[in-house]
């Protein structure tokens, strides 16, 4: 039923989470009209950045999250769109020269090593089913709280999945962990994943 509902809506399931294969086939599942009217993108993104921000949205895709961000912050703001692969960056690109918006920079790296910004710059990171799609969970976090501003703010989200076997999962104890690595501001758990908005420790 979860797979069918999601089909409907135009998202991948939870077990598609960054396929094996070419990423770039499942852009249109990543950005199209109807996951837009069913997610909001911007009033999401709204609940944790504002004008003059400074972003990174990570594991960026097509740019679903990364527009509604650099409309928010406005010119006098900026984010930094990372993605793994080239095809995404390359469709961000293209929307962003079309609409006008120069405060978007997109680069195809690793969230694991996000050499393009500097430390401590950021306001907020969105890492949307991120870390369940790479197998350096470790070297993603020590990224994040690395570029992540000692007032800034966090989104992190996972899947729950059943491959346990598969170093991409992020498991119940494994999140556990991960957040106890910060001060947790909100945290909630569904039924197909868990997100927590965090910041530095002291």
């Amino acid at each position: 039923m979860l797979s069918n509902l999601h089909r409907r809506a135009g998202m991948p399931r939870k077990e598609d989470c960054c396929p094996r294969d070419d990423r770039a086939k499942w852009m249109f599942f990543l950005d199209n009209p109807l996951r837009r009217l069913l997610t909001h993108p911007k009033k999401f993104v709204s609940q944790y950045v504002s004008k003059g921000d400074t972003v990174a949205d990570l594991g960026c895709g097509p740019g679903f999250y990364t527009i509604p961000i650099a409309e928010i912050v406005g010119p006098e703001g900026k984010v930094y769109a990372i993605d793994p692969d080239d095809k995404p960056i390359e469709k961000l690109n293209s929307k962003s020269s079309k609409i006008g918006y120069r405060n978007i920079e997109a680069r195809t790296e690793s969230a694991a090593e996000l050499g393009s910004i500097r430390d401590h710059s950021l306001d907020f990171i969105l890492a949307n089913l991120v870390l369940c799609c790479m197998a350096d969970h470790a070297g993603a976090i020590r990224e994040i709280k690395r570029t992540l501003k000692p007032d800034g703010s966090a989104y992190m989200s996972v899947a729950k999945t059943f491959r346990r076997k598969d170093p991409r999962n992020v498991g119940k104890a494994e999140w556990r962990s991960i957040l106890e690595g910060f001060r947790v501001i909100k945290e909630r758990t569904s039924l197909t994943a868990r997100w927590a908005l965090v910041a530095l420790k002291a």
